[in-house]
Order: structure tokens, then C-alpha cells, then sequence
């Protein structure tokens, strides 16, 4: 098949790309300019080479976005926020001369706002908020693709856990004894083994059944005590400071919440169509995790 990626360099691309380039695909990369970090074989386009390819491709991969969580949500964060997603979202399929057959995108749990209360399955009216609002934007630019006849896939990710990404930033605290318990630690902690959304993402293009939005996120149900508890185990560490959720409003304002909240979220559409997750234990995720780094 011909697959564009965009978001090839980061955490989740670079787990793709290792399993794209062992089934002998056509890969394309959308990149903003040459990316040495990227495998000769794949084909590097930008925005401007894109729209004059003649080509239609099998399959876009849509991966790219700046990180919700790396500084305070200032309103030009905001907007940066939206249009490294929305914007790049609109501008592929403006560039395209043809319309993919495919669309697998990315987004969040987030979808569904700032709640500690109530389930969450893939129809569950979501909470306001700006966290809402950025994916709700950004599947709408994805299903834009509908219109062409595209199949169109968009996966609401829970915290992806791999060697890199969320858990390489909590590494260090957490070594140092600094993990624990975050504002109480009673919110739901949503997560997925970065194995496990490569596995989703094949399994996407291979189904042709697979089509809308599908809640990404291991069927194991934790709170954030939970996790953090886990996480400290594997590495063989205590998980005894609680932070409290002042200090987090103070340090990421309006962010805090993406850490002091957290909604019950429920993979029920990926369950009914029978995928099959690799890792649904916390424990053994993080354990597998740790051995993986050694």
C-alpha cells in the first residue's frame, strides 16, 4: 500500500514506522522540511511537494500535533495547539489531489472535558472545556474526509505508555521517590501500551468494518494512585509524596487539569468488534516497559 504519515519522528510514529517498514509498504513522510532521523527508504514530502504528487494514496496516518501538555495553556499556546492539529489536519487535505481510501486519525480522551463523575463509552455526550474543544475540532477536520468517500478512523487516545513519551518525562521524579498520589489521586487514570495502538492502527487498515471514533485506552480501569503505586514498583521505588492539586494550578493553571482530573473511559466499540489487547494489566505494561529499556 502507498501510507502518508505525518507525525513520523514522534513517539508514537517512530513505534509504527519500525512495523511499517518490516511489511513492505510505500511510506511517505510529511515533514516541514528533510528529517535525517528518517529511514532512507521513505519518501519525505512537504506540504508543497504533496500538492503536486500525482498520486492517490491507500492509507493517511494523521499523528501530528504539539504536546497538550508540555506548558501552560496561554491563549497563544492555545492556538498553536489547534493549528498544529486542525490546521495541518485541513491543509493535507487541501493539498491532495486525490482522496485518500483511508483516514486513521489521532485524538484524546480529552474529547470528553474535565469529569471525575459518570462513564465515558464513544457516544457519551462530552463535558465543556478546552480540552474538548481542541479534539472536538480536530476530529472535525478528520471527518471532513467523509465527503470524498474516505473511510475515515479516528482513535481517542488514553496516556500512551512506552519507552518514551508521558513515562519518560515521569521517570525521573519517580526515581528520586517523588511519585505518588496527585490531588487525592481518586481520578481515573486512562491508558494504553504504545504496542497495543500500533496493533489498533494495523488492524484499522486491514478492517474494513473499522470506521468513526473509537476510545483507545486499555479496558482496565484504574485510578491515579493506582498507576502511580505501579509505576514505582517497576521501578523498584516508593510512592509516597502526594502532590497536592494547589501546587499543580499554580505551577499549569488552567493544564492542571489534564493531571487532577480524569474521566472513566471505556474501549466498548474496539471490545464489540473484538480487538484484542495485548496489555490489560497496568503491572504487566509497566513491567514489560521497564524490561524493554534494559
Amino acid at each position: 500500500m502507498k501510507i502518508l504519515l505525518s507525525g513520523g519522528t514522534g513517539f508514537i510514529g517512530r513505534s509504527l514506522l519500525k512495523k511499517l517498514l518490516t511489511a513492505n509498504h510505500h511510506i511517505y513522510a510529511l515533514v516541514r522540511q528533510v528529517d535525517n532521523r528518517l529511514d532512507a527508504s521513505i519518501n519525505q514530502l512537504t506540504l508543497a511537494s504533496l500538492s503536486v504528487l500525482n498520486e492517490q494514496f491507500d492509507v493517511i496516518i494523521n499523528l501530528a500535533g504539539e504536546n497538550i501538555a508540555s506548558r501552560p495553556w496561554t491563549k497563544k499556546r492555545k492556538q498553536t495547539l489547534l493549528n498544529s492539529r486542525v490546521e495541518l489536519t485541513n491543509n493535507i487535505k487541501s493539498a491532495l489531489k486525490y482522496p485518500p481510501k483511508l483516514l486513521i486519525s489521532m485524538s484524546a480522551v480529552g474529547y470528553y472535558g474535565v469529569a471525575r463523575q459518570g462513564v465515558f463509552y464513544e457516544s457519551t455526550p462530552p463535558k465543556e472545556g478546552f480540552s474538548h474543544d481542541l479534539c472536538a475540532a480536530w476530529e472535525a477536520s478528520a471527518t471532513a474526509f467523509y465527503q470524498d468517500q474516505t473511510r475515515v478512523v479516528i482513535f481517542r487516545l488514553g496516556v500512551v505508555l512506552g519507552d518514551g513519551g508521558a513515562l519518560s518525562k515521569m521517570r525521573t521524579p519517580f526515581l528520586f521517590g517523588l511519585g505518588g498520589a496527585i490531588a487525592g489521586g481518586k481520578q481515573w487514570f486512562s491508558w494504553v501500551h504504545i504496542d497495543d495502538v500500533v496493533e489498533a492502527i494495523f488492524t484499522a487498515i486491514d478492517d474494513q468494518t473499522y470506521t468513526g471514533a473509537y476510545n483507545l485506552v486499555a479496558p482496565q480501569l484504574i485510578e491515579q494512585d493506582h498507576f502511580a503505586k505501579s509505576y514505582a514498583a517497576s521501578l523498584n521505588r516508593p510512592a509516597a509524596l502526594p502532590t497536592p492539586k494547589w501546587m499543580l494550578k499554580l505551577l499549569f493553571g488552567e493544564m492542571a487539569c489534564l493531571l487532577t482530573e480524569g474521566a472513566k473511559i471505556v474501549p466498548q466499540k474496539l471490545e464489540k468488534q473484538g480487538f484484542r489487547f495485548c496489555y490489560t494489566n497496568i503491572d504487566e505494561a509497566l513491567l514489560q516497559i521497564e524490561q524493554v529499556r534494559h
